[in-house]
């Protein structure tokens, strides 16, 4: 009898902790929820590409509190690491593996996500996804876990719009990246430098000196010298004469001189 009544509790007490399991599933699948991005807008500049969006999260008004609203980007140049359903966030490594929150307001029932930025390795065709994430109602946020920071891989946040279910989207934009094209580099052009043409002649003429003037006296070409007139002297004697008488009769006159000083002897030895 006794054993019967114990095994009568242990089946209540089974059916009991179902009941409760089924109902925390339950509630957790009605208050998983999250908003759902609109269109992905994108500008490319070469190999980078930058998206930004709008949201809305209409379920977020019956919530006795308003939840932060985050996202997620799949770029869709990875195919591991940071998993979460079919994407990969970031680059798929633990640095990008975050829900961002460059959203305006960044809780409420809509409003916009980014401005983001990637540069993608090599040119090619893409396809990026924005995934929204239900970050919780309370900061600082969690980094990992329910309603954290984690985007993908384990223990990352699974209250977002893959995990959720088909009742939220996903939104993807394909676009082309194209390699930047080089810019040539054009050399700098040579002015030539302006000649003078001298009856048809290209080079530029070379004017020849202008040869010093001289005199020519009877077809000698050698520049004649000419002579200083000679300096006269002063030294007291008269010039020559051209032939005059001057000079016989100075001759003359000494030579009578003499002969009365040789013959005074003789004429006082007379007397």
């Amino acid at each position: 009898m006794s054993s019967r009544s114990s095994r009568r509790r242990a089946t209540r007490l089974g059916a009991g902790l179902v009941s409760i399991f089924l109902a925390l599933t339950a509630a957790g699948l009605v208050n998983a929820d999250t908003g759902s991005s609109g269109a992905v807008d994108v500008s490319r500049n070469g190999l980078a590409v930058q998206v930004s969006g709008t949201w809305s999260w209409p379920h977020n008004a019956s919530n006795g509190k308003l939840h932060y609203a985050g996202f997620a980007i799949d770029w869709g140049d990875v195919t591991s690491g940071n998993q979460v359903g079919p994407h990969h966030i970031g680059d798929g490594t633990a640095a990008t593996n975050i829900v961002m929150q460059p959203t305006v307001p960044d809780l409420g029932t809509s409003g916009s996500w980014g401005p983001v930025s990637h540069t993608y390795a090599t040119a090619g065709t893409y396809t990026a996804c924005v995934i929204m994430y239900d970050i919780g109602e309370v900061k600082p946020f969690k980094t990992t876990g329910y309603h954290s920071l984690q985007a993908g891989g384990t223990g990352h946040n699974t209250d977002n719009a893959v995990d959720a279910g088909p009742t939220t989207g996903v939104a993807c934009a394909t676009f082309d990246i194209v390699a930047p094209t080089p810019t040539p580099t054009v050399a700098p052009s040579v002015t030539p430098t302006p000649v003078q043409t001298v009856e048809g002649a290209t080079a530029t003429p070379t004017m020849a000196p202008t040869p010093t003037p001289f005199q020519s006296v009877q077809g000698v070409t050698a520049v004649p010298v000419s002579s200083a007139p000679p300096t006269a002297t002063d030294s007291g004697s008269v010039p020559p004469s051209d032939g005059g008488p001057a000079v016989p009769l100075l001759l003359l006159a000494l030579s009578c001189l003499f002969g009365a000083i040789a013959l005074k002897p003789a004429i006082e030895a007379r007397r």
